[in-house]
């Protein structure tokens, strides 16, 4: 194997002017990068027969390159993508299994540098004096980890809660956000609700008895435009998206005006047509394939994620950064799929929740139906005439038959969830039923899906 080349970013290097470089200056960059990342993936048994006489004089070469599926990730794991030798290597994970077998994701110490640097693209900006709570899962996926070097690499105060367990039931959580003053919290979109309603059970307002937060940076589910809202609503605090993957890192990261923008020094992302494989234009939506450009141990060369996205290169946000802007629709999970179409829960989102929490409610799930899909959330004060109103321009914007269900507060997720010590899932929201079955519960489709 070649020599180690140390890419680590320290904070003296750590990128963050390269945000706003131009676009010919961020493609000689890349380039040469990615002639590296080839070198270094040529070491590992899965590439090193694709790549044999491969050589790259433009950026736009990448596409000759076959594509990398999470199929073969998973076949190839534990040590088929392996670029060094063992004694470089610093850290392991997995992915979560969310949509299949978990993936292997090798670090080196310079890799696992890399990952905090992303996450420090975000304006978050994690400072001494802060006192960061990570309720990511410090196990085998990666988001507790590489948040916890982040918030270090910037000075601030660690709380390591990590997910629901038997030292770290939500009264808990909540006791430690209130009596350590907390300033950032880290955790999934969903859990950001959750532990509102936990903070309600306990007779505490999530709006005004947490002063001391002023942002939470949530990762690993989709974030919508109005969960955002939603969400720094009930926390009184500015909320910081992040999105990435444990295989390949933190793609991209929010800037102060709330857009992602890609870590492009990390990664060369594409958008591919999914029926013809070819790349959308400029724009347009398709399915993301992402080449990790700093990766020594398990280097990453054209990997379908399976994500939806925009991907904008030209573009003046606010904020000054140049770094193309990423738009996140999901995966299977927020996927409807009916009568031989695909909708994404993103723009059913965008539509339902700006219409407040107490007709529409925090929890919700989709029952996908053969007549049509059914929206039951808890609502505290249901509108008739408000649902009939949404349902309408739902019909007439997405062409879904969709009709919005009201339920009591309490009745789609049992709450003694918050109290309990339980198995760690991702929520899910969207579940497949017959017409005539029983209605379905937040609770059987994350233990569906166990």
């Amino acid at each position: 194997m070649q020599p180690a080349r140390p890419q680590l970013e320290t904070q003296a290097t750590s990128g963050a002017a390269r945000l706003y470089w131009s676009r010919e200056r961020m493609r000689a960059y890349q380039l040469e990068r990615l002639r590296d990342t080839l070198a270094q993936a040529a070491n590992a048994p899965f590439y090193a027969p694709r790549l044999r006489g491969v050589c790259l004089e433009s950026v736009e070469d990448l596409a000759r390159l076959p594509l990398t599926t999470k199929a073969e990730v998973r076949a190839a794991s534990p040590s088929g993508l392996l670029a060094v030798e063992p004694t470089e290597l610093f850290q392991y994970h997995e992915s979560f299994g969310t949509t299949g077998a978990p993936a292997s994701s090798w670090m080196t110490r310079s890799d696992f540098e890399n990952y905090a640097a992303q996450i420090n693209h975000a304006a978050v900006d994690f400072r001494p004096g802060d006192r960061v709570v990570v309720r990511f899962p410090y196990a085998i996926s990666v988001p507790a980890h590489i948040v916890t070097q982040a918030a270090h690499d910037r000075g601030a105060c660690v709380i390591p809660v990590s997910s629901r367990s038997a030292v770290s039931p939500y009264p808990r959580v909540i006791d430690l956000l209130r009596k350590l003053d907390a300033t950032v919290l880290c955790c999934l979109p969903t859990e950001a609700i959750w532990l509102a309603e936990a903070a309600r059970l306990k007779g505490l307002d999530s709006r005004k008895d947490f002063s001391s937060l002023r942002a939470l940076a949530v990762a690993g589910e989709l974030l919508t435009d109005a969960r955002r809202e939603r969400i720094a609503d009930l926390w009184q605090a500015r909320v910081f998206n992040l999105y990435g993957c444990t295989e390949a890192g933190n793609i991209a990261a929010d800037c102060e005006a709330g857009s992602l923008h890609v870590s492009w020094d990390h990664f060369a992302v594409e958008v591919l047509d999914e029926a013809t494989g070819r790349p959308v234009s400029e724009g347009e939506r398709g399915i993301a394939v992402v080449t990790t450009l700093t990766r020594r141990a398990m280097p990453l060369l054209r990997y379908v994620l399976g994500d939806s996205i925009r991907l904008q290169a030209e573009h003046h946000c606010p904020c000054g950064r140049t770094a193309p802007l990423l738009q996140h629709y999901g995966r299977d999970l927020n996927l409807i799929r009916y009568a031989g179409r695909t909708f994404f829960t993103r723009e059913i989102e965008e539509i339902l929740l700006p219409a407040g929490a107490g007709a529409i409610g925090n929890f919700w799930l989709y029952e996908v139906r053969p007549q049509g899909v059914k929206v039951r959330v808890e609502a505290e004060y249901p509108d008739a005439a408000l649902y009939r109103r949404l349902e309408a321009q739902i019909r007439s914007q997405l062409d879904l038959p969709l009709e919005i269900d009201p339920a009591p507060p309490g009745a789609l997720l049992d709450r003694r969830r918050f109290q309990a010590v339980e198995p760690v899932a991702k929520p899910r929201t969207v579940g497949y039923i017959q017409d005539g079955a029983a209605p379905l519960t937040l609770d059987a489709l994350m233990a569906a899906g166990e």
